[in-house]
Order: structure tokens, then sequence, then C-alpha cells
């Protein structure tokens, strides 16, 4: 056979540009998945990397639309005292993937933060900045003109009388800074005001626990105009006041060290180190007021495991590494730290968000073998507080659905109910009034707060009802019910030792007593006299209902 030579002409290798569509690519990374407090908090990042002594966050709603509907927020501004920007660096600063290289230390990485934060929340990016020494400039960077002209350009201006009254309202008398709106924000079932709120409130003290005025640092943040206190996750200060853990003797009532501040190596080849610490929180059902301890350590199945801090900056919370820490809550009390630097990121493979961590085989080795004891003496001193616990209790049925019961959260309103600011005038109303129509007496107030208890029982209720509401403008409904009426009476001899069927049983009373709340405060094309006494009709004649129906098919089927 005759061998061929190649018959095509070798050619060069070159490049050839590849084109992109940057607003697809900006579509893109505003899906990484934030929710807008871990946005706002991406924001503030670059605000303390720009050295801010002062930073003012505002959340402002849609007018007439109360702040707890969904999708009632209007923007979002976040503004800072830090270094500022000139007009070359605020361009700059709205690019993919900023030019410069991060310093140690700081907390960014990748130059995304700013764009996939402000555009997860809304549309629109305005930035106003200056220097020490320099005019105040300002650039917008507006998705859907990215999107409609294809190419990634943003729109500068100089700031506007609104755009300085903002800066002299939240960082007054700062002569360089930055302030951030997050404007056209999306509408798609977002988060309301009020749920953004409450979750930053605590979210940004655990985030910049390091860096906050009181514990230590130089920062001040705003919420709204009011200052955030630093929140340590572990209670170090009450570990320390009370000491190590005793497994086999505690009670659950103190909060106590598991694993001291040590260093652990994650990467031995690299020289890559972190510092690990563990705390035992307490052990809520120990105290008289569980749900207002619970609430105060947050001890509960979203928030055990570890918080790993990047650079003194929390980057994740209650992680637990795959079972390292495992999905059990008799480790509801275990809360560990992980301080790490920007080292460990191949380590922990930090991604763009700093959010999300996958260790590399080494770094969850040494991480499972150095936390080991902790681990064990979390879940042994765990069930031992729980053992103390049932020989002083004895199970109560009635307590431990009292307890469950206790963190559960009903609707202001339902989304057919009216939200203007002419409606939530009227509900704020009708709230006072109810509150005053059927108040809390004061064991049951002190009950609310102390021990979240929704439930009592009374010995008797007016026309022998079965139930009956009462309400308190800040508390919230407690439903009282009658243990004289023929059906408890019946309950609680057949069913009342068991713990299940008792909380269902509550839960079904506080229901209806807080659907009768709602319904007074939003039905409001209706007078609430009209509907308090179609209520009280309704319930003396489904009390006197349910004992028979009950009774009767209970009959027939045990007959």
């Amino acid at each position: 056979m005759t061998s061929h030579q190649g018959t095509f002409e070798e050619t060069s290798p070159r490049f050839e540009e590849v084109p992109i569509n940057p607003g697809r690519i900006l579509r893109a990374i505003a899906r990484i998945g934030y929710t807008p407090e871990s946005a706002i908090c991406d924001i503030v990042d670059n605000s303390v990397a720009a050295n801010a002594r002062r930073v003012a966050i505002k959340l402002e709603r849609e007018p007439d639309m109360s702040e707890a509907r969904r999708n009632s927020a209007a923007r979002y501004i976040i503004a800072d005292d830090g270094d500022g920007m000139d007009q070359g660096r605020l361009i700059e600063a709205l690019a993919l993937g900023a030019e410069g290289q991060y310093d140690s230390g700081s907390l960014g990485k990748y130059g995304l933060g700013l764009k996939s934060a402000g555009l997860s929340q809304g549309d629109r990016i305005e930035v106003v900045s200056a220097r020490q020494g320099g005019a105040w400039s300002k650039a917008v960077l507006d998705l859907p003109h990215v999107e409609r002209v294809g190419k990634l350009e943003c729109l500068v201006m100089e700031p506007d009388s609104a755009d300085l009254e903002r800066v002299n309202q939240l960082i007054p008398g700062a002569a360089h800074g930055t302030v951030v709106t997050i404007e056209k924000i999306h509408k798609r079932n977002h988060p309301s005001i009020r749920k953004t709120r409450g979750a930053l409130e605590r979210n940004l003290g655990v985030t910049y626990f390091y860096f906050l005025h009181p514990n230590g640092g130089d920062l001040e943040i705003l919420l709204d105009g009011d200052p955030v206190k630093p929140f340590d996750p572990l209670f170090v200060d009450e570990a320390n006041a009370a000491g190590n853990l005793d497994d086999s003797a505690w009670d659950g009532l103190d909060v106590r060290w598991l694993e001291r501040a040590s260093p652990v190596i994650l990467d031995a080849e690299n020289g890559v180190e972190a510092t690990i610490e563990a705390t035992q929180l307490v052990y809520p059902p120990a105290f008289d007021n569980s749900a207002e301890i619970r609430k105060r350590y947050m001890v509960g199945g979203n928030n055990y495991g570890f918080y790993i801090y990047r650079n003194k900056r929390l980057i994740r919370r209650a992680e637990r590494f795959n079972g390292i820490i495992p999905t059990d809550q008799d480790y509801f009390a275990f809360r560990g730290r992980i301080l790490i630097d920007d080292s460990a990121d191949d380590a922990f493979n930090i991604d763009v968000k700093k959010s999300e961590i996958l260790l590399s085989e080494e770094a969850e080795s040494a991480l499972s073998e150095a936390i080991y004891e902790a681990r064990r003496l979390s879940k042994s001193g765990w069930r031992n507080a729980a053992a103390i616990l049932r020989k002083k209790a004895n199970e109560d049925p009635n307590s431990k659905a009292a307890e469950a019961l206790s963190e559960v959260e009903f609707p202001e309103f339902l989304p057919t109910d009216p939200d203007d600011a002419i409606s939530e005038n009227e509900r704020t109303k009708r709230t006072e009034k109810e509150s005053a129509r059927h108040p809390l007496k004061d064991k049951e107030r002190e009950q609310v707060r102390k021990e979240g208890a929704r439930v009592t029982f009374v010995d008797q209720l007016d026309d022998n009802a079965l139930w009956e509401r009462a309400r308190d403008a800040t508390l919230g409904t407690v439903v009282r019910i009658n243990r004289s009426h023929r059906f408890m009476r019946m309950f609680d001899e057949r069913f009342g030792d068991d713990a299940d069927v008792v909380l269902l049983l509550q839960a079904l009373f506080l229901s209806l007593a807080s659907a009768e709340s709602g319904t007074v405060r939003n039905k409001q094309d209706l007078d609430d006299e009209i509907i308090e006494e179609v209520f009280v009709t309704y319930r003396n004649q489904a009390s006197a209902a349910v004992y028979k129906v009950t009774a009767d098919a209970l009959e027939k089927r045990f007959a």
C-alpha cells in the first residue's frame, strides 16, 4: 500500500474573540441565590473594605402599602463614609470582575459582589460617591438598558438634589463616601420589608461581630436609624464564666466550653491553618421561659453547627459539612466557629458569594478529627439535660404542646386582604379595639412573654363555650380552652396522655382563635361589632355540637 502524505495545508492556530451577551451574563449572576439580607451584607462588605466608620442601611417601602406585605420593598439604600471613589473608579466598580488585586484580608474575592448582590434584588443600581477633597459623582447600571443595547455600559451623570439630600440624611457631614441604591426591586414574590428588616437585625450583628464598635471594632451600622449590636453566636463570655462542659452533670442552664480556641492545619503542604472553637449552648426546655430562651440563643434546627468567618466576616452560618455535625436534634446546642483568612479559600472552595463551602478532603479529615471530642460531649450533654428535666416534669403533654406552638407564626393577613395605607390604619385601629375588648390577663401576658404559651386552660367560659380568644396588640393572639366543657373532659379521659393528639387539638383551637382575630382585623367591609356577634354565636353553636358529634362517633366506633 502506498502511504499518503497530508493533503491539507497546515495552518497556524489563532485566537478568535468569542462574543458575549452582557445582558444575559448580568441576568445569570443576578440569580446566584441571594436573599435581600445576604445581598445587603455583600454590599456592606464594600463599605468595610473602604474603611468606613459608619454604614447606614435604609429599607424604603412602596407608598400606600403595608410593610408586612410581600413585594412592599421600593428600594434598598446602603450608605457609608468610607474612602469613596472618583468617577473613574466608580465606573470600574460597575465592571464585571473589577480590575485590581485584592489585598490580603480583603472581604472581596471576584469583583462581582456589587453587581451580583444588587441585581439579585432589583434591575437598577445607582451609585453616588466621592473621595476626600473631590466632587460627588454618580453612575447607574440599568439591566434593561444593557439588554436593550447589547453592551455593558453605565450612565454617568451629576448627582441631583435628591441624591445629595440622601447623602446628607444618611451620612451627615461626610465629605467622602458612597451611597448605593438598589431600584426597580423585583416583584416576583419578594420578601416583605418587615421580614427583611427582622432578618437583618440579627444577621448584621452576627456577620460583622468582629467589626462592630461595641465589640472593640470601629464600625457603626445603622438599620433604619437604629444601631446594630454585635451578636456572638457562641456566647463566649458566658462560656468563660461557666467553664468547660461536664456532660454527665450539665443541667442545660448555662453555656459551656466544648473546645477552646485552638489551631487546626487544613492543608499541611501549603501551610493553611484555621482557628476553631465550640461551645455548648443552653437546653431551652430546662427554663420556665423556654420560648424566650430559644429565641435569645437561636437554639433550633436552623442554627446549630459551625459559623465560618473569613477575614473576620461571617460567610457561612450553621454549616454542618455533610455530617461532620450530624443532622440530629441532640446537637441543637452545638455551636462552633471557624476563623480563616483568604489563604484558606482553596481548602474551603469559597464560591462567588463567599457563602457556600465545600471542604477539600484533607481539610474535612482534619476538621472532623479536631472536633470529634466536642461533638461527642455536645450530644451526651444534651441528652443528660433532657434526662434531668424528664425526672422533674414527668413529660406533661400540655407543656410539650405549648412549647411546640410557642414559635408558630400566623399571617397578618391573606393575599386577598387589603394592604393599602388606609387599610393598614384601619387594621391598627381594629387591633387596638380588639385588644381592649378581649384583653390578655396579667398571668397570660406574663406566660406569653416568658414561655411563649399561647394556649391557656380556664375553669369556665361564658355560655359554656369551648374556647375563646384573647388579643394583645404586641404579643398576638392567645386561646383560652374551657377544661370544664364536656368535650374537654371526654378528650382528657381518652387522649390526655397522648402528646401528639394533645398538640393537634391545641393547634386547632389556636388556629381558630387566630383566624377569628384576623377576620376582625381584615374584613373591613363589615362592621367589627357585627363580626364579633357572629363569632360569639358561632363559638356557642360549635361548642355545643362538637361534644355530641364526637361522643356519638366514638360510641359507634368502639361499640
